[in-house]
């Protein structure tokens, strides 16, 4: 088992180094188009070269599904090095498929989340749900898990699962200012058609954030049995604080804009 898993993780080593470097440079794009709010009116402003200004508006566009692709793509080729391939490909069907019930739900029913409706900006749609979604999710749930993991590395399954839970909450109050005001990930409705428009998610939105990210990080198992022998968990950790730091940026740069 062992001689596999080092086998696979040094043919994944070139790609997943490669994929890592690629995500921390597109981080700093994203930091700054987020923290500054840039769009086609500031590249007016700012560059006078009309192909370069087209070349940079198109980064923008798809700048934030590819910023969220190459996370996901980071923490499941993490995932497949360290734990092996079935395990990553079982984690991210568990986590990804919660994550878009979730979602599909609250879009048709108006609940947990609420009156959400999604935006092409996460992707492309299949039915109501961007694939930004589930994707976005992935790389949170589990580093988030690998955040508590670190700090606490013989955390039972249940402390596990709740300090997983209590990060993605953190997190969606993070996320939410920047993803439905800021970028249009998404956007609320009011509960009842008669009712003024409706910015802010209820609170069982944050509720359901809390115990599906819970639920999630419990139902995710380690094949070996000595799970205090933790590998080295620095890089989901790390893309969970550069999310998060980015997320924290773009909240800081509209406060400050007024």
């Amino acid at each position: 088992m062992g001689s596999r898993i080092s086998s696979l993780g040094r043919w994944l080593e070139p790609f997943v180094s490669g994929l890592w470097v690629f995500f921390l440079v597109w981080t700093a794009w994203i930091a700054c188009v987020w923290g500054f709010a840039i769009g086609d009116a500031a590249l007016e402003r700012w560059v006078g070269n009309r192909d370069l200004r087209v070349v940079l508006a198109w980064l923008i566009r798809v700048g934030d599904i590819a910023w969220i692709t190459l996370a996901a793509a980071n923490v499941h080729l993490w995932l497949a090095e360290t734990e092996g391939l079935p395990t990553a490909r079982r984690w991210a069907l568990i986590v990804g498929g919660g994550v878009a019930a979730l979602g599909v739900v609250s879009a048709f029913t108006g609940w947990p989340l609420g009156a959400i409706q999604y935006s092409r900006q996460l992707g492309m749609k299949l039915g109501p749900l961007p694939v930004g979604l589930p994707l976005l999710w992935f790389a949170l749930v589990i580093g988030a898990r690998e955040t508590v993991l670190r700090c606490w590395p013989r955390a039972g399954q249940g402390r596990l699962a709740r300090g997983a839970g209590a990060l993605a909450l953190l997190t969606d109050v993070n996320l939410e200012p920047v993803a439905a005001k800021l970028r249009g990930f998404w956007f609320w409705h009011a509960p009842l058609p008669d009712q003024p428009p409706h910015f802010a998610p209820p609170w069982t939105n944050y509720a359901a954030w809390f115990l599906a990210a819970s639920a999630l990080a419990f139902a995710l198992r380690e094949e070996r049995v000595a799970a205090g022998l933790r590998r080295d968990s620095i890089r989901p950790v790390a893309i969970y604080l550069l999310l998060n730091a980015v997320f924290l940026a773009a909240n800081l740069g509209r406060f400050l804009r007024g």
